[in-house]
């Protein structure tokens, strides 16, 4: 997963939490300069440590846990899916 699938996923899951995550979200998928990438990750980073709400805060940290979990799911799948092609392609040489 790119830097940019990555924000694209979370920015998705914080719009109902972060009013700003669907103008960075629309961002996000239409521009390709990394350089933008890494200053819009930078900035929601800073604009969820200034989130006075214990309650939001909370609820932004289980939607980040949930992606976090469902990447690493996709992740495993990924590399079995792989090995299994590997293993395939070893099989029928």
């Amino acid at each position: 997963m790119t830097k940019r699938e990555a924000l694209v996923m979370i920015l998705s899951k914080l719009v109902p939490y972060w009013d700003m995550a669907e103008w960075f979200l629309l961002i996000a998928k239409e521009e390709w300069n990394d350089g933008l990438i890494d200053l819009i990750y930078g900035d929601i980073l800073k604009n969820i440590r200034n989130i006075n709400s214990i309650n939001q805060r909370t609820e932004m940290k289980n939607v980040l846990e949930l992606i976090k979990e469902k990447s690493a799911i996709s992740m495993r799948k990924d590399e079995q899916d792989a090995e299994n092609i590997l293993n395939d392609f070893i099989d029928n040489l």
